[in-house]
Protein backbone atom coordinates (compact mmCIF):
# COMPACT_ATOMS: atom_id res chain seq x y z
CA UNK A 1 0.00 0.00 0.00
CA UNK A 2 1.28 3.47 -0.78
CA UNK A 3 1.28 5.84 2.15
CA UNK A 4 -1.28 8.63 2.27
CA UNK A 5 1.44 11.26 2.33
CA UNK A 6 -0.75 14.04 3.63
CA UNK A 7 -2.27 12.04 6.52
CA UNK A 8 -0.95 11.21 9.99
CA UNK A 9 0.52 7.72 10.02
CA UNK A 10 -1.93 6.52 12.62
CA UNK A 11 -4.73 7.07 10.11
CA UNK A 12 -3.34 4.36 7.88
CA UNK A 13 -4.50 1.60 10.18
CA UNK A 14 -7.94 3.13 10.40
CA UNK A 15 -8.15 3.45 6.63
CA UNK A 16 -7.16 -0.19 6.28
CA UNK A 17 -9.96 -1.18 8.66
CA UNK A 18 -12.45 0.74 6.55
CA UNK A 19 -11.26 -1.05 3.44
CA UNK A 20 -11.37 -4.44 5.15
CA UNK A 21 -14.90 -3.85 6.41
CA UNK A 22 -16.11 -2.91 2.93
CA UNK A 23 -14.40 -5.94 1.40
CA UNK A 24 -15.86 -8.31 3.98
CA UNK A 25 -19.45 -7.18 3.34
CA UNK A 26 -19.19 -7.90 -0.38
CA UNK A 27 -21.14 -10.72 -2.00
CA UNK A 28 -19.73 -10.88 -5.50
CA UNK A 29 -22.46 -13.14 -6.91
CA UNK A 30 -25.40 -10.99 -5.80
CA UNK A 31 -25.93 -9.66 -9.33
CA UNK A 32 -24.97 -12.83 -11.11
CA UNK A 33 -22.48 -12.97 -14.00
CA UNK A 34 -21.71 -9.95 -16.17
CA UNK A 35 -20.60 -9.96 -19.80
CA UNK A 36 -16.82 -10.00 -20.10
CA UNK A 37 -15.53 -6.45 -19.77
CA UNK A 38 -18.76 -5.13 -18.24
CA UNK A 39 -17.99 -6.14 -14.67
CA UNK A 40 -18.69 -3.13 -12.40
CA UNK A 41 -15.28 -3.26 -10.64
CA UNK A 42 -13.52 -3.25 -14.01
CA UNK A 43 -15.60 -0.53 -15.64
CA UNK A 44 -15.69 1.65 -12.53
CA UNK A 45 -11.89 1.51 -12.22
CA UNK A 46 -11.52 2.60 -15.84
CA UNK A 47 -13.76 5.60 -15.20
CA UNK A 48 -11.79 6.56 -12.08
CA UNK A 49 -8.56 6.36 -14.11
CA UNK A 50 -10.22 8.56 -16.73
CA UNK A 51 -10.78 11.15 -14.00
CA UNK A 52 -7.21 10.86 -12.76
CA UNK A 53 -5.96 11.38 -16.30
CA UNK A 54 -7.63 14.76 -16.49
CA UNK A 55 -4.73 16.94 -15.42
CA UNK A 56 -6.63 20.19 -15.03
CA UNK A 57 -9.10 20.69 -12.21
CA UNK A 58 -12.09 22.92 -12.95
CA UNK A 59 -11.36 26.01 -10.87
CA UNK A 60 -13.72 28.62 -12.27
CA UNK A 61 -15.10 29.16 -8.73
CA UNK A 62 -13.00 26.67 -6.83
CA UNK A 63 -13.72 23.02 -7.47
CA UNK A 64 -16.96 22.76 -9.44
CA UNK A 65 -19.80 20.49 -8.35
CA UNK A 66 -18.85 18.29 -11.30
CA UNK A 67 -15.36 17.74 -9.90
CA UNK A 68 -16.79 17.43 -6.39
CA UNK A 69 -19.23 14.68 -7.36
CA UNK A 70 -16.56 12.94 -9.42
CA UNK A 71 -14.06 12.98 -6.56
CA UNK A 72 -16.69 11.83 -4.09
CA UNK A 73 -17.59 8.92 -6.31
CA UNK A 74 -13.95 8.03 -6.97
CA UNK A 75 -13.06 7.93 -3.26
CA UNK A 76 -15.89 5.62 -2.29
CA UNK A 77 -15.47 3.41 -5.35
CA UNK A 78 -11.74 2.91 -4.81
CA UNK A 79 -12.36 2.13 -1.13
CA UNK A 80 -15.15 -0.31 -1.95
CA UNK A 81 -13.04 -2.39 -4.36
CA UNK A 82 -10.24 -2.53 -1.80
CA UNK A 83 -7.66 -0.95 -4.12
CA UNK A 84 -5.30 1.04 -1.86
CA UNK A 85 -3.17 2.22 -4.78
CA UNK A 86 -6.15 3.61 -6.68
CA UNK A 87 -7.53 5.16 -3.51
CA UNK A 88 -4.18 6.81 -2.81
CA UNK A 89 -4.11 8.29 -6.32
CA UNK A 90 -7.56 9.80 -5.79
CA UNK A 91 -6.55 11.18 -2.39
CA UNK A 92 -3.47 12.75 -3.95
CA UNK A 93 -5.63 14.51 -6.56
CA UNK A 94 -7.47 16.38 -3.82
CA UNK A 95 -4.92 16.49 -1.00
CA UNK A 96 -4.36 20.23 -1.25
CA UNK A 97 -7.91 21.11 -0.21
CA UNK A 98 -6.74 20.97 3.43
CA UNK A 99 -3.53 22.96 2.89
CA UNK A 100 -2.99 26.74 2.63
CA UNK A 101 -1.57 26.19 -0.84
CA UNK A 102 -4.91 24.82 -1.97
CA UNK A 103 -7.07 27.77 -0.97
CA UNK A 104 -7.98 28.40 -4.61
CA UNK A 105 -9.51 24.93 -4.75
CA UNK A 106 -12.19 25.78 -2.20
CA UNK A 107 -15.44 27.09 -3.68
CA UNK A 108 -17.10 29.95 -1.89
CA UNK A 109 -20.13 28.50 -0.05
CA UNK A 110 -22.59 31.05 -1.39
CA UNK A 111 -24.61 28.88 -3.78
CA UNK A 112 -26.03 25.38 -3.77
CA UNK A 113 -23.72 24.32 -6.61
CA UNK A 114 -20.71 25.27 -4.52
CA UNK A 115 -21.83 24.27 -1.02
CA UNK A 116 -22.19 20.64 -2.08
CA UNK A 117 -18.38 20.57 -2.19
CA UNK A 118 -18.49 19.49 1.46
CA UNK A 119 -19.37 15.91 0.53
CA UNK A 120 -15.87 15.42 -0.90
CA UNK A 121 -13.86 16.24 2.24
CA UNK A 122 -16.36 14.28 4.35
CA UNK A 123 -15.80 11.20 2.19
CA UNK A 124 -12.04 11.74 2.41
CA UNK A 125 -12.41 11.94 6.18
CA UNK A 126 -14.22 8.61 6.18
CA UNK A 127 -11.30 6.79 4.56
CA UNK A 128 -8.40 8.68 6.13
CA UNK A 129 -9.77 9.78 9.54
CA UNK A 130 -7.90 13.06 9.08
CA UNK A 131 -9.99 15.56 11.04
CA UNK A 132 -8.95 18.43 8.79
CA UNK A 133 -11.26 16.94 6.19
CA UNK A 134 -14.05 16.66 8.74
CA UNK A 135 -13.73 20.29 9.77
CA UNK A 136 -13.70 21.44 6.16
CA UNK A 137 -16.69 19.36 5.15
CA UNK A 138 -18.81 20.41 8.11
CA UNK A 139 -18.12 24.07 7.40
CA UNK A 140 -19.98 23.69 4.10
CA UNK A 141 -22.86 21.81 5.72
CA UNK A 142 -23.20 24.50 8.38
CA UNK A 143 -23.33 27.42 5.99
CA UNK A 144 -26.35 25.88 4.24
CA UNK A 145 -28.36 26.53 7.42
CA UNK A 146 -26.63 29.69 8.62
CA UNK A 147 -29.64 31.79 7.60
CA UNK A 148 -32.62 29.52 6.89
CA UNK A 149 -35.59 30.76 4.93
CA UNK A 150 -38.12 32.35 7.26
CA UNK A 151 -41.11 30.94 5.45
CA UNK A 152 -40.31 27.26 5.84
CA UNK A 153 -37.06 27.01 7.78
CA UNK A 154 -35.34 25.50 4.74
CA UNK A 155 -31.82 26.20 3.61
CA UNK A 156 -31.39 29.64 2.11
CA UNK A 157 -29.98 27.85 -0.95
CA UNK A 158 -33.34 26.26 -1.77
CA UNK A 159 -34.53 27.05 -5.29
CA UNK A 160 -36.93 24.12 -5.82
CA UNK A 161 -35.06 22.85 -8.84
CA UNK A 162 -34.63 19.14 -8.41
CA UNK A 163 -30.85 19.00 -8.59
CA UNK A 164 -30.91 21.01 -5.34
CA UNK A 165 -32.62 18.08 -3.64
CA UNK A 166 -29.31 16.25 -3.90
CA UNK A 167 -26.95 19.14 -3.32
CA UNK A 168 -28.63 20.13 -0.05
CA UNK A 169 -30.12 16.96 1.42
CA UNK A 170 -27.10 14.77 0.68
CA UNK A 171 -24.70 17.41 1.98
CA UNK A 172 -26.63 17.34 5.25
CA UNK A 173 -27.01 13.55 5.51
CA UNK A 174 -23.28 13.10 4.92
CA UNK A 175 -22.62 15.53 7.77
CA UNK A 176 -24.94 13.42 9.90
CA UNK A 177 -23.15 10.26 8.83
CA UNK A 178 -19.81 11.74 9.89
CA UNK A 179 -20.97 13.14 13.24
CA UNK A 180 -24.26 11.44 14.19
CA UNK A 181 -25.57 14.90 15.14
CA UNK A 182 -29.35 14.87 14.85
CA UNK A 183 -29.61 18.41 13.48
CA UNK A 184 -27.93 17.40 10.25
CA UNK A 185 -30.36 14.53 9.70
CA UNK A 186 -33.28 16.83 10.49
CA UNK A 187 -32.08 19.36 7.91
CA UNK A 188 -31.68 16.66 5.28
CA UNK A 189 -35.17 15.32 5.90
CA UNK A 190 -36.76 18.76 6.03
CA UNK A 191 -35.29 19.68 2.67
CA UNK A 192 -36.00 16.40 0.90
CA UNK A 193 -39.60 16.22 2.11
CA UNK A 194 -40.16 19.78 0.88
CA UNK A 195 -38.98 18.77 -2.60
CA UNK A 196 -41.18 15.67 -2.54
CA UNK A 197 -44.22 17.72 -1.58
CA UNK A 198 -43.50 20.42 -4.12
CA UNK A 199 -42.33 18.52 -7.20
CA UNK A 200 -43.25 14.81 -7.15
CA UNK A 201 -46.24 14.07 -9.33
CA UNK A 202 -48.84 11.25 -9.13
CA UNK A 203 -46.81 9.48 -11.81
CA UNK A 204 -43.99 9.09 -9.27
CA UNK A 205 -41.67 11.28 -11.35
CA UNK A 206 -40.59 14.84 -10.54
CA UNK A 207 -41.04 18.06 -12.45
CA UNK A 208 -37.81 19.98 -13.04
CA UNK A 209 -39.17 22.92 -11.04
CA UNK A 210 -42.31 24.84 -10.11
CA UNK A 211 -42.18 26.62 -13.48
CA UNK A 212 -40.74 23.72 -15.47
CA UNK A 213 -43.32 20.95 -15.80
CA UNK A 214 -41.05 18.58 -17.70
CA UNK A 215 -39.73 15.21 -16.57
CA UNK A 216 -36.11 16.01 -17.37
CA UNK A 217 -33.97 12.88 -17.25
CA UNK A 218 -30.88 14.07 -15.37
CA UNK A 219 -32.95 16.22 -13.06
CA UNK A 220 -34.90 13.16 -12.00
CA UNK A 221 -31.56 11.40 -11.69
CA UNK A 222 -30.40 13.92 -9.12
CA UNK A 223 -33.48 13.42 -6.99
CA UNK A 224 -33.39 9.63 -7.37
CA UNK A 225 -29.81 9.66 -6.10
CA UNK A 226 -30.80 11.96 -3.24
CA UNK A 227 -33.61 9.66 -2.13
CA UNK A 228 -31.31 6.63 -2.22
CA UNK A 229 -28.45 8.30 -0.35
CA UNK A 230 -30.65 9.75 2.37
CA UNK A 231 -32.32 6.38 2.89
CA UNK A 232 -28.89 4.75 3.16
CA UNK A 233 -27.92 6.80 6.21
CA UNK A 234 -31.17 8.04 7.78
CA UNK A 235 -32.18 5.95 10.82
CA UNK A 236 -35.27 3.86 10.07
CA UNK A 237 -36.84 5.19 13.28
CA UNK A 238 -36.88 8.74 11.91
CA UNK A 239 -40.51 9.91 11.54
CA UNK A 240 -39.90 10.93 7.91
CA UNK A 241 -38.25 7.67 6.86
CA UNK A 242 -41.51 6.02 5.75
CA UNK A 243 -42.51 9.03 3.62
CA UNK A 244 -39.11 9.19 1.92
CA UNK A 245 -39.11 5.45 1.31
CA UNK A 246 -42.61 5.63 -0.18
CA UNK A 247 -41.53 8.49 -2.45
CA UNK A 248 -38.46 6.52 -3.51
CA UNK A 249 -40.44 3.34 -4.26
CA UNK A 250 -43.03 5.29 -6.23
CA UNK A 251 -40.31 6.91 -8.30
CA UNK A 252 -38.47 3.65 -8.94
CA UNK A 253 -41.70 1.99 -10.13
CA UNK A 254 -42.26 4.92 -12.48
CA UNK A 255 -38.76 4.55 -13.88
CA UNK A 256 -39.44 0.98 -14.95
CA UNK A 257 -42.42 2.22 -16.98
CA UNK A 258 -40.36 4.75 -18.94
CA UNK A 259 -37.18 2.69 -19.46
CA UNK A 260 -36.24 2.70 -23.15
CA UNK A 261 -36.15 -0.61 -25.03
CA UNK A 262 -32.34 -0.75 -24.98
CA UNK A 263 -32.31 -0.40 -21.18
CA UNK A 264 -31.40 3.28 -20.88
CA UNK A 265 -33.54 6.32 -20.05
CA UNK A 266 -34.31 9.38 -22.11
CA UNK A 267 -33.56 13.09 -21.97
CA UNK A 268 -37.30 13.63 -21.35
CA UNK A 269 -38.42 10.54 -19.52
CA UNK A 270 -41.98 10.18 -20.71
CA UNK A 271 -41.40 11.09 -24.37
CA UNK A 272 -40.62 7.99 -26.46
CA UNK A 273 -39.29 10.27 -29.22
CA UNK A 274 -36.62 11.76 -26.94
CA UNK A 275 -33.01 10.59 -27.27
CA UNK A 276 -31.44 8.21 -24.77
CA UNK A 277 -29.26 10.17 -22.34
CA UNK A 278 -26.45 8.47 -20.47
CA UNK A 279 -25.99 10.61 -17.36
CA UNK A 280 -29.54 10.02 -16.17
CA UNK A 281 -29.09 6.34 -16.97
CA UNK A 282 -26.12 6.22 -14.60
CA UNK A 283 -28.01 7.99 -11.81
CA UNK A 284 -30.96 5.61 -12.12
CA UNK A 285 -28.75 2.53 -12.08
CA UNK A 286 -27.24 3.89 -8.88
CA UNK A 287 -30.59 4.56 -7.20
CA UNK A 288 -32.19 1.31 -8.34
CA UNK A 289 -29.10 -0.75 -7.59
CA UNK A 290 -28.87 0.51 -4.03
CA UNK A 291 -32.56 -0.27 -3.54
CA UNK A 292 -32.19 -3.83 -4.80
CA UNK A 293 -29.15 -4.39 -2.58
CA UNK A 294 -30.84 -2.97 0.50
CA UNK A 295 -34.11 -4.83 -0.02
CA UNK A 296 -36.20 -1.71 -0.62
CA UNK A 297 -37.13 -3.04 -4.07
CA UNK A 298 -38.19 -6.50 -5.16
CA UNK A 299 -35.09 -8.06 -6.70
CA UNK A 300 -37.04 -10.30 -9.07
CA UNK A 301 -38.74 -7.28 -10.59
CA UNK A 302 -35.94 -4.74 -10.58
CA UNK A 303 -32.66 -6.62 -10.92
CA UNK A 304 -33.14 -7.56 -14.61
CA UNK A 305 -33.96 -3.95 -15.51
CA UNK A 306 -30.88 -2.67 -13.68
CA UNK A 307 -28.60 -5.23 -15.31
CA UNK A 308 -29.98 -4.39 -18.73
CA UNK A 309 -29.38 -0.69 -18.08
CA UNK A 310 -25.81 -1.25 -16.90
CA UNK A 311 -24.89 -3.40 -19.90
CA UNK A 312 -26.38 -0.76 -22.21
CA UNK A 313 -24.44 1.99 -20.43
CA UNK A 314 -21.19 0.03 -20.73
CA UNK A 315 -21.80 0.00 -24.47
CA UNK A 316 -21.76 3.80 -24.40
CA UNK A 317 -18.13 4.11 -23.22
CA UNK A 318 -15.34 4.71 -25.70
CA UNK A 319 -11.91 3.10 -25.41
CA UNK A 320 -10.78 5.79 -22.96
CA UNK A 321 -13.85 5.30 -20.73
CA UNK A 322 -15.52 8.51 -21.83
CA UNK A 323 -19.30 8.25 -21.52
CA UNK A 324 -20.95 9.25 -24.78
CA UNK A 325 -24.09 11.29 -25.41
CA UNK A 326 -24.33 13.25 -22.18
CA UNK A 327 -26.62 16.26 -22.16
CA UNK A 328 -24.72 19.47 -21.41
CA UNK A 329 -25.67 22.04 -18.77
CA UNK A 330 -29.46 22.38 -18.81
CA UNK A 331 -31.43 25.24 -17.30
CA UNK A 332 -35.13 25.02 -16.46
CA UNK A 333 -37.86 25.57 -19.00
CA UNK A 334 -41.52 24.78 -19.42
CA UNK A 335 -40.91 24.04 -23.11
CA UNK A 336 -40.02 20.41 -23.78
CA UNK A 337 -38.33 21.32 -27.06
CA UNK A 338 -35.64 23.17 -25.08
CA UNK A 339 -34.58 19.88 -23.48
CA UNK A 340 -34.75 17.91 -26.69
CA UNK A 341 -32.53 20.43 -28.48
CA UNK A 342 -29.77 20.51 -25.85
CA UNK A 343 -26.34 19.60 -27.24
CA UNK A 344 -24.69 16.32 -26.31
CA UNK A 345 -21.06 15.76 -25.36
CA UNK A 346 -18.76 12.80 -24.81
CA UNK A 347 -16.80 12.64 -21.56
CA UNK A 348 -18.82 15.32 -19.79
CA UNK A 349 -18.34 14.83 -16.05
CA UNK A 350 -22.08 14.55 -15.44
CA UNK A 351 -21.93 11.25 -17.28
CA UNK A 352 -18.58 10.20 -15.82
CA UNK A 353 -19.51 10.44 -12.17
CA UNK A 354 -22.99 9.05 -12.77
CA UNK A 355 -21.44 5.91 -14.26
CA UNK A 356 -18.94 5.79 -11.39
CA UNK A 357 -21.76 5.95 -8.84
CA UNK A 358 -23.61 3.25 -10.75
CA UNK A 359 -20.60 0.94 -10.68
CA UNK A 360 -20.31 1.41 -6.90
CA UNK A 361 -23.97 0.55 -6.39
CA UNK A 362 -23.52 -2.76 -8.22
CA UNK A 363 -20.50 -3.93 -6.24
CA UNK A 364 -22.12 -5.46 -3.23
CA UNK A 365 -25.46 -6.14 -1.54
CA UNK A 366 -24.95 -3.78 1.38
CA UNK A 367 -23.57 -0.28 1.60
CA UNK A 368 -22.94 1.93 4.59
Amino acid sequence: MKLYLHCPLFALALAALVLLAERNCRADDSWGPWPAGDEPPVVGAKIVHNLLGRSKLDLSHGLSYLETCSGYGAVRFAAAINDPDLLNQVIQRYKNIITPAGANLLPKPDHVDRSVFGILPLELYRVTQDKKYLTLGLSYADVQWAAPLNSAGLSSETRYYIDDAYKISVMQIQAFRATQKADYAAHSVQELVAFINQLQQPTGLFFHGPDAHVYWGRGNGWVAAALAEVLLYLPAADPAHAKILASYQSMMAALLKVQAPDGRWRQVLDDPKAWEENSCTGYFIFALGVGVNKGWLDATTYRPAVKKAWIALCGQLDDKANVKDVGVLTEHSNDESYYLQRPRADGNLHGQFAAMWAAWALLEPKHG
